[in-house]
């Protein structure tokens, strides 16, 4: 059970496996390697886990923990609901504090399960993933896309990629995450953005590593004609900026 009980401390204290890693002089990949049931603890290492968390060794080891139990619930107490609760799953979403841990883990080959999550009814988490808008690439236009506004993708196999021909995307390559207009061509696709001052990117489809199609999107706030004006000047100013950095 020690594996299974790491997990479950980790997501009761709502710690990150480096940040558990870093409180015992683990390695992450070690303590990944003890929660996947691929390794074994030294004793002092499972000793010194039990007693931060102030849990018996034998428990640790031996007995699956509940949330009551590490959460120091009296779980004699019992209550009962007059409804059920929905179960959403959870959506591993990219935010802008997330994104670089996601490149590194993904180029590295480690597991992104550590990730934010978030759920929404109606939607299931199966193949999906989500991403936090963090820029005005895609700004332009009556329904543009902007800071924190979020969107929601279903994975496409990398030898699926001319299905996303004309559709709005999420593709990762050259260590960086584009969401843009897809076109394809051959061996090479085209992302285009709509903020009139982005230049298009050509990608080789061998360099792409992941891709997204976008199925959800969900607004931070409504894009009325009320704040119109607003998102015109921001446009202007971005288009600015970006000439003064061209050589001339």
């Amino acid at each position: 059970m020690f594996g299974k009980n790491l997990k479950k401390i980790r997501s009761v204290r709502n710690m990150s496996q480096q940040e558990f890693a870093d409180l015992f002089d683990l390695k992450r990949a070690t303590l990944g390697a003890y929660e996947e049931g691929r390794s074994n603890p030294k004793i002092d290492t499972a000793v010194k886990i039990a007693n931060y968390f102030s849990i018996g060794l034998d428990e640790l080891l031996t007995t699956e923990l509940t949330v009551n139990r590490l959460l120091r619930f009296n779980e004699a107490i019992t209550t009962e609901s007059s409804y059920n609760s929905d179960s959403f799953d959870g959506i591993p979403c990219i935010t802008e504090e997330a994104k670089q841990h996601f490149l590194n883990d993904f180029a590295n080959n480690i597991s992104n399960e550590n990730l934010p999550t978030i759920k929404l009814p109606h939607v299931s988490g199966k193949d999906k993933m989500a991403f936090v808008i963090d820029d005005l690439t895609m700004s332009g236009g009556s329904n543009g896309f902007f800071p924190k506004d979020t969107i929601i993708g279903v994975t496409v196999a990398l030898t699926e990629l001319a299905t996303l021909a004309g559709e709005l995307s999420v593709i990762v390559a050259n260590n960086q995450i584009y969401f843009r207009k897809l076109t394809y061509n051959n061996n090479t696709v085209m992302l285009t953005a709509n903020h009139p001052g982005v230049e298009p990117v050509l990608i080789s489809t061998g360099d792409i590593k992941a891709a997204w199609r976008i199925v959800h999107v969900f607004r931070y706030t409504m894009h009325s004609g009320d704040n119109a004006l607003e998102q015109r000047l921001q446009q202007m100013e971005n288009t600015i900026a970006s000439l003064r950095q061209k050589p001339w």
